[in-house]
């Protein structure tokens, strides 16, 4: 009879992580690193500075973006990288100070707005991240390397593997 312990049959996630290559841990780790220490740079901020975190700004951005100001729900969900239920809380916390109006269509169909208060918010918020991301990205970059890092994310962010 075989040995069926479940902890003997599989790989550890750390002995299956340190297969890898260093230079593949690295470029992942150094991504991953890299993109949260700015994010949560700016995030500190905006918390600091206008009591609004970068995600609020980020689904801000996105509805002032967009056609009429308003986008469906789901379709805001999947542009700021959040779920359903993680949007609906951020959603409460912004129409709650009035920055976004939920309206709904149907029982499956809620759209939100940004609201003029929303945009003044932006106009606060844009110069402080802007200056954020001027000192901990772009000016650490030559040109060369921000088209670099802008080719490689976009290739990260492609639907399906590219055929080679």
């Amino acid at each position: 009879m075989g040995n069926t312990d479940p902890m003997t049959v599989r790989p550890s996630a750390r002995s299956t992580w340190l297969a890898r290559p260093e230079a593949d841990r690295d470029a992942w780790n150094n991504f991953r690193r890299a993109a949260g220490d700015v994010i949560a740079q700016v995030d500190a901020d905006l918390q600091q500075n206008l009591k609004v975190g970068y995600t609020d700004v980020d689904a801000l951005l996105h509805l002032a973006s967009a056609d009429d100001r308003c986008m469906r729900m789901a379709s805001l969900a999947r542009s700021v990288s959040r779920s359903p239920s993680t949007l609906t809380r951020l959603v409460d916390r912004l129409e709650q100070r009035s920055l976004v109006e939920r309206t709904r269509s149907s029982s499956t169909e809620v759209s939100v707005t940004v609201t003029p208060e929303g945009l003044d918010l932006l106009a606060e918020a844009a110069p402080r991240i802007l200056a954020q991301v001027e000192e901990r990205f772009w000016s650490r970059l030559t040109t060369d390397e921000r088209d670099t890092v802008s080719s490689i994310c976009k290739k990260l962010m492609e639907s399906e593997p590219p055929n080679c």
